[in-house]
């Protein structure tokens, strides 16, 4: 009898610590489009408030840490140690100097082996040429991160719209001050009309009186007669969207306006102060360093077509 118990302790012990193993694995990190690696099941595991509200989702986590988690100083990724030689930078990439040295000896002929000197080179040059960081980073050349590295102002944001591609790409500051991070892309459409060139964000408007008296919630004045501004209303009322306008986000179709989901357009009426530097250029093969958002259209017999999907408003339906 006790040699059987004995066998069951073992047995129980041997399951809680297969059990306990498998519940303590960690998902290897992801790189992402922007050269940081993110691990989404240390990121949730380490704040509670994630976990609860988005599991483990990696693209909800992702999203989360692009728009908040950065600026309010979360860890994305275990930097309790380097693994080799690799080590975690102030931007929250990693960095890995044996690795980047030994594939590029022209950078170290100029810049030595030194960690420091390499980084900086990675930094000002080799991200831009598509050189890795890392073994196994992913350097997706067709997503290519404009050059902001001269670029700099008092605001948090630099706001860059790809004219042709229809795609806003957001760039906050880096340790030296200059817009290099980019931090949230946005579907959008703009329109023959749309000027290129840089320019300052204006005034906003909560409800801006459009062409043909329609509505657009969340606007924020770029120049002339241009704003950024949600997809049209027929009314100051967010269930009453012309979902047939909506369903073109992503292409050229405006008159000139940069038009976006309600949940961009809030984001952007929220987060960028007056004076916010725009830069809007044409880049049809490049959307941007983070890509081309999706867009969930409507269905024109949904009863829901009257709201944009993404409005934060509580009566939502979409939301529901």
């Amino acid at each position: 009898m006790k040699k059987l118990m004995k066998c069951m302790t073992i047995l129980v012990v041997a399951l809680c610590v297969i059990c306990g193993m498998h519940v303590n694995v960690k998902a290897a990190p992801l790189k992402m489009p922007d050269g940081t690696v993110f691990d989404p099941i240390y990121y949730a595991d380490s704040y509670g408030d994630l976990k609860k509200s988005f599991g483990y989702n990696e693209q909800l986590l992702w999203s989360h840490y692009v728009n908040f988690g950065r600026k309010e100083g979360r860890s994305c990724a275990n930097t309790d140690k380097a693994v080799g030689t690799i080590t975690f930078m102030k931007n929250n990439t990693f960095f890995d100097a044996a690795f980047y040295a030994s594939k590029n000896p022209d950078v170290v002929k100029v810049f030595g082996k030194g960690i420091k000197g390499l980084y900086d080179h990675y930094v000002k040059y080799g991200q831009k040429e598509g050189r890795q960081a890392f073994e196994g980073q992913v350097v997706a050349q067709s997503l290519q991160v404009k050059d902001n590295s001269k670029k700099t102002g008092k605001t948090p944001y630099y706001v860059c719209i790809n004219k042709a591609a229809c795609t806003v790409t957001v760039y906050s500051k880096d340790a030296n001050g200059y817009y290099t991070v980019p931090c949230k892309a946005m579907v959008c459409s703009t329109g023959d009309n749309t000027p290129v060139g840089t320019f300052k964000m204006g005034a906003g408007a909560r409800w801006l009186l459009l062409v043909g008296d329609t509505m657009g919630q969340y606007a924020k004045h770029i120049t002339g007669h241009i704003w950024f501004h949600s997809v049209m209303y027929t009314k100051r009322s967010a269930d009453t969207l012309l979902w047939e306008e909506y369903n073109k986000l992503g292409t050229v179709c405006s008159h000139g306006c940069v038009r976006l989901t309600a949940e961009d357009a809030k984001w952007i009426y929220d987060n960028c102060v007056k004076g916010t530097l725009i830069e809007i250029y044409n880049d049809a093969e490049h959307p941007g360093p983070l890509g081309k958002p999706e867009v969930k259209y409507i269905d024109g017999n949904d009863s829901r077509r009257g709201w944009d999907p993404t409005d934060p408003d509580s009566a939502n339906p979409w939301k529901q």
